[in-house]
């Protein structure tokens, strides 16, 4: 899941934004209403439907968010489209005048309710769906390597054909492991110190205690506020374990010696890693 304080201040910015928007338009018969009063209305309306779409898409299982989106964003939309009216009822008393308190009707907010919570919901479900590349600054080149050849792995049976066999890394998200390729992305059910076990043969290594990463997707390494970074060929960011640290850094993905150390506590771009030999090319994670 990948709905970062970045992505929530820009979700509910939008939110804001939609609701100053609504309350200039006036739609539904709002017009007639006050500036002021739809101003309050319509932005009190949005944000309230913002953060149960957020909400729902946070509690829904990691395996129901692979489901058809139309699907998912009808159900919640039937479920929480009432909660949002009621929700909108009962603050109107704390932040509008009485009037405008006298004139609010459920049912004639039901179906406004309904349409803004199909497209908020969708826009949260696709936040934590599909998380956003990062291109870093200025990050460490790592000596290219040759495009390999496909390995034989025991793990590839798992996988749909659809997603190729050029690995990019694994994540670990709840009891499942997320498959990362070039063509795509998939969960699946298995431990991720089982798939370690499964690409002995393919060049990478356990990176974090929730991520393994192949060798080839790597394009560079740089510090990050919590630590160091492994930055991929599509932009992906992937925390370095501290406990991972030593071995990778003596397998050439990260800076030797004492740098490891003395750049833990600054920000910075790590020096171009020596190229790793091919008996270091699968690293395994450090005890």
């Amino acid at each position: 899941m990948d709905l970062t304080p970045g992505k929530l201040r820009g979700l509910f910015g939008g939110a804001l934004g939609v609701g100053l928007f609504l309350a200039v338009l006036g739609p539904f018969g709002s017009y007639a209403a006050p500036l002021l009063d739809r101003l309050i209305f319509w932005v009190a309306t949005v944000l309230l439907g913002t953060g149960l779409s957020v909400l729902a898409a946070l509690l829904l299982p990691a395996r129901w968010r692979q489901a058809s989106l139309p699907l998912y964003v009808l159900g919640a939309t039937l479920v929480l489209s009432p909660v949002q009216t009621l929700g909108v009822r009962l603050l109107l008393p704390l932040i509008a005048p009485p009037d405008l308190v006298a004139r609010f009707s459920f049912w004639d907010s039901l179906p406004q309710a309904m349409l803004l919570m199909a497209v908020g919901t969708a826009a949260s479900i696709l936040f934590v769906r599909f998380p956003r590349p990062q291109a870093p600054e200025s990050a460490a080149p790592i000596s290219p390597l040759p495009p390999l050849p496909p390995v034989a792995a025991p793990f590839f049976d798992r996988l749909p054909p659809a997603l190729g066999r050029d690995l990019l890394c694994l994540e670990m998200e709840d009891h499942y492991l997320r498959v990362h390729t070039t063509l795509g992305n998939s969960l699946i059910l298995l431990r991720l110190r089982d798939a370690v076990a499964e690409l002995r043969s393919v060049p990478g290594a356990q990176v974090h205690k929730s991520w393994w990463v192949a060798r080839a997707a790597v394009t560079g390494a740089e510090r990050g506020k919590s630590g160091w970074e492994l930055v991929l060929t599509d932009g992906r960011r992937v925390p370095v374990g501290r406990s991972f640290r030593a071995a990778l850094a003596a397998d050439g993905w990260l800076p030797q010696g004492r740098t490891v150390e003395e750049n833990s506590h600054a920000p910075g771009v790590a020096e171009p890693p020596k190229t790793p030999s091919a008996a270091s090319e699968t690293t395994r994670p450090a005890s």
